[in-house]
């Protein structure tokens, strides 16, 4: 069991890492905008902050991002905290074991309507034709998590939280956003705290200190 967790924490964590990168890139250049004000943006910036702002669904493809919408912007691109993704990928994948991460990469056991989701053996009565999101790799999945945490309206509280602490001069914690996703299982609180303890008991707090080095990028692909 301990190595079985400890495969499963050096490969997902890397690729954790790498989405929260690619958003920081991102929440950097936001920033630098975000602080001259969208009046003294250049044109380029102002249409990238309007693919920016359509992305994170935070307007519609047709509409024009307002200046005070900035803020709200700026509660969406950001990180996850890397204890929470690898206890949430823990829970819903069941250690990478499950059948929906078998057969579709499915990490975070979001939900999905049409033919290419993975239905569940048992279907309930009134949900559609509902299954699991399937995706061609496990950083496709996590990607898509996070998008999910950074966009939906059931976790506008996580966001807040996040925003609140960083405006306090401290670092997001997983432990600390933890508490706002009540919403992600029909368990809810009892959810939270299964997080909780994966997190401790698996000592992944200081996960959340964890960076990428600057060394060459190394990829993993099937043989063929």
């Amino acid at each position: 069991v301990k190595l079985k967790k400890a495969i499963f924490f050096r490969v997902l964590a890397p690729l954790a890492l790498t989405i929260n990168s690619e958003i920081e890139k991102e929440r950097e250049e936001l920033q630098q905008i975000y602080d001259k004000g969208l009046e003294a943006a250049s044109a380029d910036e102002e249409q990238w902050l309007r693919q920016l702002a359509v992305r994170y669904k935070l307007i519609k493809a047709e509409e024009n991002l307002q200046a005070n919408q900035l803020g709200e912007l700026m509660k969406r691109v950001d990180q996850i905290p890397l204890s929470l993704v690898l206890a949430q990928s823990a829970e819903e994948s069941g250690w990478g074991t499950s059948r929906f991460a078998a057969e579709g990469n499915a990490l975070f056991g979001q939900w999905a309507w049409g033919a290419n989701a993975i239905k569940p053996e048992q279907q309930r009565e009134g949900m559609g034709n509902y299954g699991i999101a399937r995706f061609d790799s496990p950083l496709e999945s996590m990607r898509a998590y996070m998008h999910n945490l950074n966009t939906h309206n059931a976790y506008s509280s996580l966001r807040s939280l996040r925003a609140e602490v960083r405006s306090s001069g401290k670092q997001p914690d997983g432990a600390t956003l933890a508490q706002t996703l009540i919403k992600y299982s029909e368990r809810g609180q009892e959810y939270v705290e299964t997080l909780l303890s994966i997190m401790r008991v698996n000592h992944l707090i200081q996960a959340d200190e964890a960076y990428l080095k600057e060394d060459p990028v190394i990829l993993m692909v099937p043989l063929e």
